[in-house]
């Protein structure tokens, strides 16, 4: 499911760019900066590169019932709880020095986009039989210590670049482990 809401990102910003700058071309690319073997990556120059930096779980909503019930049989399916899990995301402008302006003109409206929509119903119901997630976009602040720390972990040269809490993910997969019969009534006699 990561991989289809990053992708259901990339497209939509894609599509946003094309009809703000009249281009043809994608100008965001999901991809790493850096491959693992350290060596730069294929076809990300003059793009908005974005990744995936950091997942977590939503603490909030970790102790939420695990039953639901049945009204028809009067009884409770008890599974594993969902999980809600926040993305950070790293979208960077790779452009080269004679091209630095037009990438911060791509940065500028990736901004103006996630502040204009700063929720976006993903469905993906279709891929994967999962229902609907409502993605909100949070404008992350990180000082010149964590920035710095950020892009040593990357292993790339510091870029302009955005950080961006992508919440959330809901993962409800879980098989029904065991179904409870309703208390229908009790025999209280003293």
């Amino acid at each position: 499911m990561i991989n289809v809401a990053l992708t259901y990102i990339r497209d939509i910003l894609n599509e946003n760019f094309k009809n703000e700058f009249s281009i043809s071309e994608n100008k965001v690319v999901l991809s790493n900066i850096v491959k693992a073997d350290g060596s730069v990556a294929q076809n990300i120059d003059e793009k908005i590169v974005f990744f995936l930096t950091n997942l977590d779980e939503e603490s909030t909503l970790k102790n939420s019932i695990n039953r639901s019930s049945n009204p028809i049989s009067s009884s409770f399916a008890q599974k594993n709880p969902t999980l809600h899990l926040n993305m950070q995301l790293l979208f960077c402008a790779n452009f080269d020095s004679s091209m630095y302006i037009e990438g911060l003109s791509y940065l500028s409206a990736l901004i103006r986009f996630f502040q204009i929509n700063k929720r976006i119903v993903f469905d993906n119901t279709r891929s994967s039989g999962h229902h609907a997630n409502r993605l909100s976009f949070e404008l992350c602040k990180l000082d010149s210590t964590e920035l710095s720390h950020l892009w040593s972990a990357i292993g790339s040269k510091l870029m302009p670049s955005v950080v961006y809490k992508v919440g959330m993910l809901i993962f409800d997969d879980a098989p029904i482990r065991q179904i409870i019969p309703a208390i229908r009534a009790t025999n209280n006699q003293s």
